[in-house]
């Protein structure tokens, strides 16, 4: 019997120990485990492979431990965590994947994403990804001091905490055309992608579409394959 969890949006960071637990937790309860996706926001932000602090060392070695066990653990990175780079996957063991990647789940092919891509009515955010994405971009982030890119990333997550504030509804969610364009392209009936905190399971013409929720000190939430059964499942953290 093969096992494969998928999860998104723990972002993890000194202020969330309840979810950096749990989320061991969910790993010592499947220790037969035979993939792990992370498909994104894993971390509530990442400044580079080069900001090597405790949180981070905890979860490198957690994570270097479930691969050198056999099980193969592949990372989709999101926006709160795009810039992780071949340093953490090389002391990880982990694989970093593109934007999009096509696997096999439960006998069916399957598109796998963090989901921000999906989010096209988000004018702003979009144009904001698009330079955030560029090489140049990254290259002229790295340069700067770790302070200097701490303030930055702090300062975005300021902006991030005011807009939910005034509005705790502002992350934007899919557009069916985008998903059903994204999966018609890759050509396959099933996808599977976080992002949007809104877990649930959809069925449409273009097949089946599965968001993973986000967790938080109270819930987690992950996606099981089981042979060729799937469930998405939730538990409590606190």
């Amino acid at each position: 019997m093969s096992t494969t969890l998928f999860v998104s949006d723990l972002h993890l960071s000194d202020s969330t120990p309840v979810i950096e637990t749990g989320f061991y937790h969910l790993l010592d309860g499947h220790e037969d485990l035979d993939r792990l996706f992370i498909l994104g926001d894993f971390f509530e932000y990442w400044i580079g492979d080069d900001d090597d602090t405790p949180l981070h060392r905890r979860i490198i070695d957690r994570l270097a431990s479930v691969s050198s066990c056999g099980t193969e653990v592949f990372i989709v990175r999101g926006n709160r965590d795009f810039m992780l780079g071949s340093d953490f996957a090389e002391a990880t063991g982990a694989t970093l994947l593109g934007d999009t990647t096509v696997i096999d789940v439960a006998g069916l092919p399957t598109l796998i994403l963090h989901g921000d891509t999906l989010c096209t009515d988000d004018i702003e955010y979009q144009k904001l990804r698009k330079v955030m994405h560029e090489p140049s971009w990254k290259e002229n982030i790295l340069t700067q001091s770790l302070e200097q890119r701490r303030a930055f990333a702090e300062g975005l997550r300021a902006a991030s905490r005011e807009k939910a504030d005034n509005d705790p509804n502002n992350i934007v969610d899919v557009n069916l055309d985008a998903v059903e364009t994204a999966m018609t392209g890759a050509g396959v009936q099933r996808m599977i992608h976080g992002h949007t905190h809104r877990p649930d399971r959809h069925k449409s013409t273009a097949g089946e579409r599965i968001v993973l929720g986000d967790w938080t000190s109270q819930q987690g939430w992950y996606l099981k394959e089981t042979d060729d059964d799937l469930s998405l499942e939730s538990f409590e953290l606190a």
